[in-house]
């Protein structure tokens, strides 16, 4: 039986594979390492700073949802990676690529605008919170 040579073998595509779980893993150690050193930089930051300010008028919500976003944007990148691990051509290796395209552009529209959102409550409160004094 001849092979298709547009098709990629099987040995491949589970080097591919072992390959995406591997960096997956050391993203998620990452992440986590880097989640640890944010919040133990914020929990000794002086009580009177303008870091806190920021946190009580809604700048931490800007900060953790941008967090959230860009673990949100490379679970995406992880899910196309583990997809294409796993295709069998390299038409379906283009086709997931277009596709990941497409959802990542409007993820990023949504993104930014939930951002922007975000951004601009929080310095209406810290407006707010200074007219106060």
């Amino acid at each position: 039986m001849t092979e298709n040579p547009f098709e990629i073998p099987q040995h491949m595509r589970d080097l591919a594979e072992q390959n995406m779980k591997q960096a997956h893993a050391a993203y998620e150690e990452l992440t986590d390492f880097l989640t640890k050193a944010i919040d133990a930089w914020m929990s000794a930051t002086p009580a009177n700073s303008v870091v806190t300010e920021f946190n009580l008028t809604g700048f931490e919500d800007v900060q953790d949802r941008a967090v959230a976003m860009a673990t949100e944007n490379a679970d995406s990148a992880f899910a196309l990676i583990a997809k294409i691990a796993k295709a069998q051509t390299f038409q379906d290796i283009s086709t997931l690529q277009s596709q990941f395209v497409q959802d990542r552009i409007q993820a990023y529209v949504t993104q930014t605008q939930e951002l922007q959102r975000l951004i601009g409550e929080a310095f209406q409160k810290l407006q707010r919170g200074r007219s106060l004094h």
